[in-house]
């Protein structure tokens, strides 16, 4: 009885969890498009990819594109969305290597659409959104508000 009162309480808790809703790491479909950049720490590498995040603020709207940073040292941005067991999942389910700086676009079917390193190349990375056949659709029904 014990056991079984354990396992709803964790289903249940898996359920209501906003980090399912936000990433389902086994769902079928996401409602928006990411890009997770890990590191081993915030160092350069980060903070210039977070500043080129705010720079390329519009594209990534407009592509529906959240990112996240997640470094091996413990910082996470956005704070807080992950728990550490999430975190351990995400970097075992990506085979993120330890002192790797590892970016990988996930799309909103939630697969893995391409992986680079510690530089992100803004306008290869929107083209390849952009050639996408569910990006395809989204951009015939919104045009773009960006300038280019």
């Amino acid at each position: 009885m014990k056991v079984l009162r354990c396992c709803l309480y964790s289903i249940l808790s898996l359920i209501f969890s906003t980090t399912t809703f936000s990433y389902p790491m086994n769902s079928i479909h996401w409602n928006h498009r990411s890009i997770v950049f890990f590191a081993p720490e915030k160092d350069e590498h980060v903070k210039a990819f977070m500043m080129q995040t705010l720079m390329n603020d519009c594209l990534l709207q407009e592509r529906d594109i959240r990112t996240l940073v997640i470094t091996k040292d413990g910082f996470n941005k956005p704070a807080n969305l992950f728990s550490p067991e999430d975190i351990r999942h995400l970097r075992k389910k990506y085979k993120i290597k330890g002192n790797d700086h590892t970016t990988i676009l996930i799309g909103k079917d939630g697969l893995e659409k391409h992986r680079w390193g510690e530089t992100t190349n803004w306008i290869f990375i929107t083209e390849l959104i952009d050639k996408m056949p569910l990006r395809k659709v989204e951009m015939t029904s919104r045009p773009s508000r960006c300038s280019a």
